[in-house]
This record gives structure tokens, C-alpha cells and sequence, in this order.
């Protein structure tokens, strides 16, 4: 059994799960390739995650501890 009609077409469930499935590979494609990687991040990013991932938190506990 297929998961098709009697008639040989793809129900919509089996059609997105094809085109999933294409997709799919596609992403794991390039992601082997590595063709479209990126640089590493730049100086200001970094200063955004430093700030935002690190520093921030930090304010806001020692803003709950004693403020």
C-alpha cells in the first residue's frame, strides 16, 4: 500500500510529504557542502551576543538580588 487512490494520484498529504522530503535533502545537501557557510561573526555582533547573552542577564540578577 502506497498511501495513494486507486487511480494513481497523490493525495495532498503524500504530495507535501514528497516535497518535504525533496527539501529535505536539499538542506542536508548544502549543509554537507559547505559551500554557503558563512565568516565568523564580526565585532559587533559579538558585542550584541556579549552584551545580550552575558552582561544583561547578569544586571538583571544582581538587579533582583538587591534591588
Amino acid at each position: 500500500m502506497t498511501g495513494q487512490p486507486a487511480d494513481g494520484r497523490a493525495t495532498s498529504a503524500s504530495a507535501a510529504r514528497e516535497r518535504l522530503e525533496a527539501e529535505l535533502e536539499r538542506r542536508i545537501a548544502a549543509l554537507e557542502s559547505g559551500t554557503d557557510a558563512g565568516a565568523d561573526f564580526d565585532v559587533r555582533s559579538w558585542f550584541w551576543m556579549v552584551l545580550l547573552g552575558i552582561v544583561g542577564p547578569a544586571a538583571l540578577l544582581v538587579w533582583g538580588w538587591f534591588g
